[in-house]
């Protein structure tokens, strides 16, 4: 009677080592569906956390091109000032296979923030990389279905 319940139990064992070595390929092959033309369009986004200087809390628009451009506006209170409309320069950005990505200052060296790409490119997740800031936002795209869901 041992010796079947440890037939069985190593064959459960298998079973499951089996079935985490597939669920791992799979979401690797799924994991690997972005670039640059993941993000395409307009996004309303906001931002908030805290600066050397306080907090800060943002609202505003992105246009990505699909081609590794962005560009947009912004309005931003740091230590409750107010700053509206401000203009976001057009600035390259990197999408990688694995939906992560970076946005790049307009000189075109500088990183200023990694991304993720969430929901098949309706959606992402950006977090400064500014030193002294603790800053996180999130983006949506407009004009989706999704857009209601939040």
């Amino acid at each position: 009677m041992k010796r079947q319940a440890s037939i069985s139990m190593t064959g459960l064992v298998s079973a499951l080592l089996l079935g985490a070595v597939s669920f791992a390929t799979d979401v690797q092959a799924e994991t690997k569906v972005c670039s640059n033309a993941s993000l395409q369009g307009s996004f309303g986004f906001y931002r908030a956390g805290s600066t050397s200087a306080g907090p800060l809390a943002a609202l505003g628009i992105l246009h990505f091109d699909g081609k590794g451009s962005v560009s947009g506006s912004q309005s931003v209170s740091r230590n409750g000032a107010f700053q509206f409309d401000i203009v976001i320069a057009p600035a390259p950005y990197i999408v990688n296979e694995d939906c992560t990505g970076k946005l790049i200052a307009p000189d075109g060296t500088t990183e200023i923030a990694r991304i993720v790409v969430t929901d098949r490119g309706a959606g992402l997740y950006p977090f400064s990389e500014s030193a002294g800031n603790a800053i996180y936002g999130v983006g949506r795209k407009i004009g989706t279905d999704n857009d209601d869901e939040d």
